[in-house]
């Protein structure tokens, strides 16, 4: 996929997970993803809309069972540092010398914004070697993602509907994706790995 369907794009080269938005953050003057406090600036700036986003991403990105365990340590961790790359954020671990999350196992995590009028069919060139999340009706329209047959079930309720490794997933926002979507994703995820 080319670069220029998307305005942004933050995370490894070669990631395990792409979560696929519709709008930016604001972003602070020489901000840059691999920053150690990028996040923490990303918040701050955006507030509570944003602080949301990246927790269900790092939620979702946390391979083990942990959204209450420790009262969320381990998700907290790859949450300040979700576009790192997985060596990093062991570092990271070893420096807090966080015990509960010494050997956490984690998803490397991209996120990349959509543009409005990319007139582009994204969803044929979406590979296998990663785990696609596009989030969000709006999303999927950028994407040229409309209401598809093969597209099945991963709940009850249809919130998410999977094809491979894409997942059609509702906007990262509590009041749409839930703690129960969020670890069904999650679990989705884990199973497939």
């Amino acid at each position: 996929m080319s670069a220029d369907l998307f305005s942004h794009i933050w995370g490894p080269a070669h990631p395990d997970i792409i979560f696929y938005l519709p709008t930016p953050p604001v972003l602070p003057a020489q901000w840059h993803a691999a920053q150690m406090d990028a996040i923490t600036q990303l918040v701050e700036l955006n507030g509570n809309h944003w602080r949301k986003i990246v927790t269900i991403m790092a939620k979702i990105c946390c391979l083990q069972h942990d959204i209450n365990i420790h009262k969320g340590a381990c998700w907290k961790l790859i949450r300040d540092n979700l576009f790192s790359e997985a060596d990093e954020l062991q570092q990271e671990l070893s420096h807090k010398q966080v015990r509960s999350c010494i050997n956490v196992a984690r998803l490397r995590c991209q996120l990349r914004i959509v543009n409005p009028h990319s007139n582009h069919t994204l969803a044929s060139a979406l590979t296998t070697s990663s785990w696609h999340l596009v989030c969000g009706k709006e999303t999927q329209l950028r994407m040229g993602i409309t209401a598809n047959p093969s597209y099945e079930p991963l709940d009850p309720q249809q919130k998410i509907k999977r094809q491979h490794t894409v997942l059609l997933t509702p906007y990262l926002d509590y009041r749409q994706y839930s703690n129960k979507l969020i670890e069904l994703t999650r679990q989705h995820i884990t199973a497939k790995k």
